[in-house]
């Protein structure tokens, strides 16, 4: 029953932006055949004026990145700037770049009112293990108005994405907080967690990881890893607004974690 509502909300969808509004956002598909329905979706309009859109469970995390908000259909799979991921209870994370394939469809938006509506469908790789196949997937109604720089409450600081050895990671809670000497920023989703920790006072400039003041860790949800060789950065650190802005690398002693990215808000 609660799939035949879904199906009729979109179709209202397509009607009018103001039909929608009172509507609440949605996440589902089925997952080797499983039904999957996110407790949980949001999206956000990244800087590079990409979109991510997310559903989470208890346990799961499903992400949809597209190159922009246009109506139509996003391949994944290979070098595609579009991709899928699914991260499962144990922390693994399935993605189909580069050896999946599927796509992702816009098929209603309203930038004023900021929802994005849509379906998707697509086979994600653990490399060297394992396949799993999403299909019948919808996004209704989700929106990325809510996500927005400057607003630090209830994991939502900001952005913050990553790669774990290779698989695109985007946080569904984002977290940064002044503890008095430093400030600490975190990117979590379900299983997964990667902390930031570095002094209050930071300047912009290139920091090595670890050093006084500055650590890392990345967690599975069942192990914690601490930073053994990396480097941050600090592009912009504005004190009265309570803004930073950084990029970050760096090595524990079993995973990589390149191509961070964050952008928050701190409390």
């Amino acid at each position: 029953m609660k799939r035949i509502i879904l199906v009729i909300f979109s179709a209202f969808a397509l009607i009018s932006c103001e039909d929608t509004e009172t509507n609440t956002p949605a996440l589902q598909g089925e997952i080797n055949k499983i039904f999957f329905s996110a407790d949980d979706a949001r999206a956000v309009k990244n800087e590079d004026d990409t979109f991510t859109i997310q559903g989470v469970t208890d346990t799961e995390t499903l992400t949809l990145h597209i190159r922009k908000a246009d109506l139509g259909v996003f391949p994944v799979g290979g070098q595609n700037p579009n991709y899928a991921t699914y991260e499962d209870a144990n922390g693994n994370i399935y993605a189909t770049n580069p050896e999946g394939d599927g796509e992702i469809e816009v098929t209603y938006r309203c930038i004023s009112c900021g929802y994005l509506t849509g379906k998707f469908n697509f086979n994600a790789v653990l490399p060297g293990i394992d396949t799993l196949t999403v299909e019948k997937g919808i996004f209704f109604e989700v929106s990325f108005l809510t996500n927005e720089i400057g607003d630090p409450l209830q994991g939502n600081a900001g952005t913050f994405v990553a790669q774990i050895d290779g698989i695109p990671f985007n946080a569904f809670a984002v977290d940064a907080v002044n503890t008095g000497n430093n400030i600490v920023v975190t990117g979590a989703s379900t299983s997964t967690t990667i902390l930031l920790q570095f002094p209050d006072d930071v300047a912009t400039g290139t920091y090595t990881l670890p050093d006084a003041g500055f650590n890392a860790t990345y967690s599975d949800g069942i192990t914690t890893e601490t930073v053994e060789t990396g480097n941050l950065i600090i592009v912009e650190h504005d004190t009265a607004s309570k803004t930073l802005k950084g990029t970050f690398s760096f090595e524990t002693g079993s995973t990589s974690i390149t191509a961070g990215q964050f952008n928050v808000t701190y409390l």
